[in-house]
């Protein structure tokens, strides 16, 4: 060990700083000499100078080698590492005048001198670090562009917003300037974070922004409540002012973003809602050691019920599709980031071959399901509704029997409020579903537990409205929106996904779940806020043009059936539906009835024959 050490020690690198630091601290007690003489040294006091000099500089050497000066990395300097300085100094310079007292002054510098020493030799060392930040940090090319940077206010003068400007400051070459702060905190108006001052609240943004010639506001309070990002955003598009921010609080924290990666204000910043608390002891619990399978793995919601999961300490976890690509993605986009243990396999499968999936069962031996394979587009689903029952009804009563079979211990069915009072043949064939883990889940002998987790509409996710509205903006217009009136419930993917691992937890078999979504929203207003989070007007520069309701399609969604009972759970935010009894006609039943119906080619028939099982449904027939 001492020999590593020495050989560290002693790289060329090292040993040019030390040499360096010698030179400095020589150079300090020479001058402190000078100081306390005034620059006229008598002679005797020059000969202790020369007898001194050369063991106070190793006795200095060897303090600040043993306080981390020399083996670190000279442009990281801040605040800690100048209190290290110091106190490697400090015990230099208290040595030397508990020398003074024991020898009374003999072969000892005087104190004036030492103390001199002490505050030049700090001066001098910082003032060498502080140029070597300020020189890695902003290169010739950063001081070149400095005039060409773009003035920017911060909202936020926290920790988060401090740092930021610290980062921007240091880096011109990223092309923006601070230039002020604005924050809620009245007791931070008027002073000054790493020279830039707070200069109102976010209420005066549009005339701080004006006094200081501002084109960008950068939103720097990562774990403020989504009404408040929403009112900044709004207030600064009114203004005519780009809005930027920082990465979310989980990302600076875990390290996987810096605060300068910035990204614009998005929509599921504006439309989401606040984190949900979710308990991730229980979570864990349920998900630590155990073999988890995921079917659909590599959709919207499959992908981060696999990212989520992993953070749980599974044991091992199954990701089953049927697309290709779609595993490929989720190897290189999820997996080979976060699966650095090797627990993940991937396999391409039509989970509705149910022989080849008892066999994957057998293999695996899943304890914990998560079903979020599914034919999901309304549109697409109405001209198909055989295919809609193959994939979203008989795929999952087979997977339930099988699971069943081999005793998992909880089978999770991601479902739809579109299953709520059906209109489209997605939602009654995702509707039978539900019925299917009901009735399994009272069937001899069944020790697993079976449950359903609803959603509202995903941001972002495939076939959902935010992507076609996006390429229609990118296109240059005109924005289509079926109905004037037309409301949905929206939420992101984490925060649906999270809703599934809680609600999980809560089960106790043959139990509905759904989130508290708050209010729905007009389709029409997110139309307009994408708009103008693109950069443009209303009408002026993109349109917006009312195509009526499709086939399938609701004016609204509603969160509970006619036959359910909603009851609380243990999270406030997760509510529980539970059935008022049991169906006349059994799932075997309906299957044989449907299987024969989806043989003919009519999606009318087929739709008929839907109702006949799910009375609430209102099917659209050519």
């Amino acid at each position: 060990m001492a020999v590593s050490t020495l050989s560290r020690y002693l790289s060329i690198r090292t040993l040019g700083l030390i040499l360096f630091y010698a030179l400095l601290c020589g150079l300090s007690y020479f001058v402190a000499f000078q100081l306390r003489f005034d620059f006229n040294v008598p002679e005797d006091f020059a000969l202790d100078l020369m007898d001194t000099i050369w063991w106070v500089v190793g006795l200095k050497l060897m303090l600040l080698i043993a306080s981390g000066q020399v083996d670190c990395v000279l442009s990281y300097f801040r605040l800690p590492d100048a209190v290290r300085l110091l106190l490697g100094l400090f015990a230099a310079s208290a040595i030397l005048a508990s020398m003074w007292y024991v020898y009374h002054g003999n072969g000892v510098p005087p104190r004036a001198v030492i103390l001199t020493d002490l505050l030049l030799s700090f001066l001098m060392l910082a003032g060498f670090r502080v140029a070597m930040r300020v020189q890695a940090s902003s290169g010739l090319e950063d001081w070149l562009s400095w005039d060409e940077a773009e003035n920017v206010l911060i909202v936020g003068a926290g920790e988060v917003g401090a740092g930021l400007c610290s980062e921007l400051k240091q880096k011109a070459r990223l092309g923006m300037r601070p230039v002020a702060f604005i924050d809620d905190d009245t007791s931070k108006i008027g002073r000054f974070v790493h020279g830039v001052l707070v200069a109102d609240t976010v209420d005066g943004l549009a005339e701080v922004a004006k006094r200081y010639a501002a084109h960008k506001v950068i939103i720097a309070f990562p774990s403020a409540s989504v009404g408040r990002v929403r009112k900044v955003a709004e207030m600064a598009r009114e203004a005519g002012l780009a809005v930027d921010t920082v990465p979310a609080l989980t990302d600076l924290v875990s390290g996987r973003a810096q605060m300068t990666q910035l990204r614009p204000v998005e929509l599921e910043d504006l439309l989401g809602r606040d984190t949900i608390d979710l308990n991730s002891d229980q979570i864990r619990s349920m998900l630590a050691g155990k073999r988890v399978l995921v079917t659909g793995a590599g959709g919207s919601i499959g992908r981060e019920l696999v990212a989520q999961v992993m953070e749980y300490a599974p044991a091992s976890i199954l990701c089953i599709d049927q697309a290709e690509i779609a595993i490929f993605d989720l190897q290189q986009e999820v997996l080979q980031v976060r699966d650095t243990s090797g627990l993940a396999q991937t396999l391409i499968l039509d989970v509705h071959e149910i022989d080849e999936v008892e066999k994957v069962f057998k293999r695996f031996q899943p304890e914990v399901i998560f079903h979020a394979a599914a034919h999901k587009h309304v549109n697409l689903m109405e001209a198909q509704p055989a295919e809609a029952l193959k994939n979203n009804f008989f795929t999952t009563a087979g997977l339930a029997r099988l699971a069943s079979a081999v005793a998992v211990e909880r089978f999770i069915l991601i479902s739809t409020d579109k299953a709520i009072n059906p209109t489209s043949v997605m939602g009654a064939s995702k509707r039978l579903a539900e019925l299917s883990l009901l009735e399994q889940q009272q069937a001899q002998g069944n020790t697993t537990k079976f449950m359903a987790v609803r959603f509202g509409n995903v941001l972002g996710s495939s076939g959902s409205v935010i992507p076609i509205f996006k390429r229609q903006i990118e296109a240059g217009g005109p924005v289509t929106v079926t109905d004037p009136d037309v409301t949905r419930f929206f939420m992101t993917v984490q925060e649906a996904v999270g809703l599934v691992l809680q609600s999980a937890t809560q089960g106790n078999g043959g139990e509905i779940f759904v989130l508290d979504m708050g209010e729905s929203m007009k389709i029409l207003d997110v139309a307009r806020q994408m708009i103008a989070l693109s950069g443009y007007q209303e009408d002026e520069d993109i349109e917006i043009e009312f195509i009526g309701l499709k086939p399938g399609e609701k004016i609204y969604e509603e969160v509970q059936h006619l036959s359910e009972t909603l009851q609380p759970t243990d999270h406030p935010r997760v509510m529980r539906f539970v059935a008022d009894g049991e169906r006349a006609v059994s799932i075997e039943t309906i299957s044989a009835a449907l299987g024969s119906a989806s043989s003919v080619s009519d999606p009318s028939e087929i739709k008929q024959a839907i109702q006949k099982f799910v009375p609430e449904y209102t099917p659209y027939l050519d």
